[in-house]
């Protein structure tokens, strides 16, 4: 119906017949024993999905399509193909631009097989740390050990003593110590943030219960820090 209304609408000359004669379903018969089938006349000439594009797909139609002004009354009818004709000529073309999709898809979705084959890789690839600060069975750091010069405790895994031992086993003492001494840094400023926070909330408010807690907050981290601290300038 809509191919049929664009048939009609933009030729003048049908439109003119259309106006005068009705209904494009009708057959209509003349004084000259001639019949035209008016539904064949009115056929449409472009089909919906041409129409979209035109529209909506940012080109123009690929049928053999001519526009007719409304001013230019003696605009030239040129014959269009049949629908069979369209048809088969369209799906080469549709071939034709089918691979290019694809390749066009397959580059947008290139960055994101890289970073999927990377992170794969390097799931792969990554070994296991030889320690950890904390007690951790998911990876085997489940046999607990101290540090020689700052008794730091830390959790190894079965074969530790085997693989680091001498030299390789001092250097890995220090990267310890030197990690929970960050780990130690980073807790007593918290808790000292805190313990300022619940301060600042007890002046604002005048809550002596809030006062109380902030003052029976603990710094224990902050111990440890300065125990550290004191064990590491006595060495």
């Amino acid at each position: 119906a809509i191919g049929n209304a664009f048939a009609v609408l933009s030729n003048p000359e049908k439109r003119l017949r259309y106006d005068e004669l009705g209904s494009d379903h009708e057959h209509v018969s003349t004084g000259q024993a001639r019949h035209y089938n008016y539904y064949t006349e009115f056929e449409a000439d472009i089909t919906p999905e041409e129409i979209f594009n035109v529209f909506f797909g940012g080109h123009f139609p690929t049928g053999n399509i001519h526009m007719f002004s409304n001013v230019a009354r003696d605009a030239h009818y040129y014959p269009r193909r049949h629908r069979t004709e369209r048809a088969w000529t369209q799906e080469p073309e549709e071939e034709e631009h089918r691979p290019q999709n694809s390749y066009s898809a397959f580059i947008q979705l290139m960055p994101v097989f890289i970073i999927i084959i990377v992170s794969v890789i390097t799931q792969l690839m990554a070994t296991n740390p030889p320690y950890s600060l904390f007690y951790k069975s998911s990876i085997g750091h489940v046999v607990s050990r101290e540090t020689e010069n700052l008794q730091v405790p830390y959790y190894v895994d079965k074969n530790f003593e085997k693989n680091y031992q001498g030299a390789e086993l001092q250097e890995l003492e220090k990267t310890v110590e030197k990690d929970y001494i960050d780990y130690i840094q980073t807790s007593c400023w918290k808790e000292k943030q805190q313990k300022s926070d619940l301060s600042n909330l007890a002046k604002l408010y005048r809550d002596e219960r809030l006062k109380q807690k902030a003052e029976s907050l603990k710094l224990e981290h902050c111990e440890k820090l300065s125990s550290l601290i004191g064990m590491h300038k006595g060495g």
